[in-house]
This record gives C-alpha cells, structure tokens and sequence, in this order.
C-alpha cells in the first residue's frame, strides 16, 4: 500500500493509485475478484496514519516474526 502514496501499485486483484485532481489528498484503491470490482476512494492521510500505526507495531521487513507457523499451519489442516 506504501508504493501507492507515491505512484500506482498493486498486482492482481489489488490496485492503488493516486486520485489525481484531488490535491493529492485522495487515493483509488480496486479490490477486484471474479464476483466484480469494487472501487474505493479514500484520503490519503488516514491511509499514512493507517502506514505508520501498523509500521510502529510490525516494523516492515519483520512480518514473519509476529507469526507462530505452528499454530497457522494447525489452523490450516483443522479446515481442511
């Protein structure tokens, strides 16, 4: 979601861009699936809030660590 701040980003069903005309204060975001598309327009400053809140509890890089594979790998052969 970074990379949209400053650009478009995004691969597959996931897109974000800059909303254009807008200042620079909103951004696009499409969430797409084989059910339809959804678009979604949202201020860019909740999304960096959003960005820096999370980054302050899981630094970017570290993800893997805050996750217990045992218990997600029991999780996932529970469902099946």
């Amino acid at each position: 979601m970074a990379g949209g701040l400053s650009g478009s980003a995004g691969d597959g069903d996931i897109r974000i861009w800059s909303a254009t005309g807008h200042g620079g204060q909103g951004m696009y975001i499409t969430l797409g699936s084989s059910a339809g598309t959804a678009l979604l327009e949202v201020p860019v400053q909740d999304v960096k809030t959003f960005l820096e809140n999370t980054e302050a509890s899981v630094p970017r890089g570290a993800e893997s660590g805050h996750i217990d594979w045992d218990i997600e790998l029991a999780n996932l052969r529970a469902e099946s």
